[in-house]
């Protein structure tokens, strides 16, 4: 080799002679305990234990012993309350509906359904709080054959449902760079978590990629489809997360009821809850898209920013004034509660703007990306626009974490009222302009 400059000293090399093989398989670097290998000790010994479910009875009960080995590793490790948590309350629930019936099952794991390890063996520094995070709600069904590979925190919801053969992926093989064998080697315990929110559904055989950190409310994700991008609330989707449909009068429902698990199930004509909400958005969309307010000059510079290939970023839009101004290429919106998201899903489904997604867990530390993270292989990762509105009540965003959000080059629109507060402008955030749009100022900056 010509070049030992592209080496990593950290990084060694043994041979190891086939007759000493499995000594060595079985030997431990050092006598320290290792959390990580705890953790993928309990997940495989569980593993091994799912192929012999049965009967219902028998996927309640593994349900239950899932939680009791999870809690029993929280007291082993001591890990704080609630880095392990398994809802398994409730009672077997009984559907008669027309001249049959179903059972509808607190959580539960059907025969093959599994949490898999993580590569312990990649991982052995890593700290007990560090171990990822399990957290699963109520009537949560395990479909046969699911996994879930548990390198990163799962949160799944109330009434969520991964079908037979369905797989969600927390680790990742990176081919750039590192060739076949060698990606094996790279870290697995390093993923972004994911959550899957109430009633979100993995259809069969259906693959959830690394990149993917959450399942919105209500969203379908199809049969036999790889979706590695978050899917937004109440979205049918397809492989590679091409958004089929929308179902905002799911969304309508749920933001205006508190139902329990027992009221859905009793709903089964839908369309008279879509002709209830068709009625309601006929009513109040009108007054949301704020036909009085001059947006000339917004749409001067969104004209100049937005294509077919462009995506754009919305974060708490207080109305629909803007949405058909961001939607040429694709726009994610983020906001903190769902009351906006019926009257988005309609209004881009009937304009057949399949390309928008929402989802209502904005924080105000960490806003969404176009993936898990802030880096994907080596693409250009970022969005060509960001515009900050204000929601009443709300704390200010940092300047520093809505220019992450960006492309090189790209555009920062945000409400004066957003930034009060929010720290100095990073060196490459440039402030390029000011703009009143309906009596609220807004300042401009671009990302060198």
């Amino acid at each position: 080799m010509n070049k030992p400059e592209y080496f990593d000293a950290r990084t060694t090399v043994e041979r190891i002679s086939p007759g000493n093989l499995l000594e060595r398989l079985a030997a431990e670097p050092s006598p320290e305990p290792r959390p990580i290998v705890r953790y993928a000790q309990v997940l495989k010994e569980l593993r091994k234990l799912s192929s012999g479910i049965g009967n219902e009875y028998q996927q309640m009960e593994f349900g239950r012993l899932v939680k009791k080995s999870l809690e029993e590793l929280t007291a082993e490790l001591g890990l704080s309350e609630g880095h392990f948590s398994v809802d398994t309350s409730g009672d077997p629930l009984l559907v008669r509906e027309g001249a049959g019936q179903h059972w509808i099952l607190p959580t539960h794991f059907e025969g093959g359904a599994y949490f898999s390890a993580p590569h312990a063996d990649h991982q052995y520094g890593l700290r007990a709080a560090q171990i990822p995070r399990i957290n699963i709600g109520r009537y949560v069904r395990f479909g046969k054959g699911s996994g879930i590979n548990a390198g990163g925190d799962i949160t799944i919801g109330d009434g969520a449902w991964l079908s037979p053969g369905s797989l969600l992926l927390r680790q990742d093989h990176s081919a750039y760079g590192r060739p076949s064998i060698g990606a094996r080697t790279v870290s697995m315990t390093h993923q972004p978590g994911i959550v899957l929110r109430d009633y979100a559904w993995v259809g069969r055989d259906a693959m959830v990629g690394w990149n993917s950190d959450y399942l919105g409310l209500a969203s379908v994700v199809g049969t036999r489809s790889f979706v590695n991008a978050w899917v937004g609330d109440y979205s049918i989707v397809g492989d590679h997360g091409r958004i089929l449909q929308y179902q905002p009068f799911k969304a309508f429902l749920f933001g205006r009821y508190e139902l329990t698990v027992e009221e859905v199930l009793r709903i089964s004509d839908w369309g008279k809850v879509d002709q209830d909400w068709r009625r309601a958005y006929a009513d109040e969309s009108a007054a949301l898209l704020d036909a009085d307010t001059d947006l000339s000059e917004l749409a001067e510079l969104t004209a100049e920013l937005t294509h077919s290939r462009s995506r754009a970023l919305l974060i708490r839009p207080s109305s629909l004034r803007l949405v058909p101004l961001l939607t040429q290429g694709r726009l994610d919106i983020a906001a903190h509660s769902g009351d906006l998201t019926p009257y988005v899903l309609q209004w881009a489904g009937d304009h057949k703007a399949l390309r928008v997604r929402v989802r209502s867990d904005l924080t105000d530390t960490r806003l969404p990306f176009e993936t898990a993270g802030t880096f994907h292989y080596n693409k250009r990762v970022g969005y060509d626009l960001t515009v900050c509105e204000h929601a009443p009540g709300t704390p200010a965003v940092a300047l520093a974490e809505l220019e992450r959000t960006l492309l090189q080059g790209g555009v920062l629109l945000a409400d004066v009222r957003a930034l009060t507060d929010a720290g100095d402008a990073p060196d490459n955030l440039v402030e390029t302009r000011d703009l009143v749009l309906g009596g609220v100022a807004y300042k401009v900056f671009r990302k060198k």
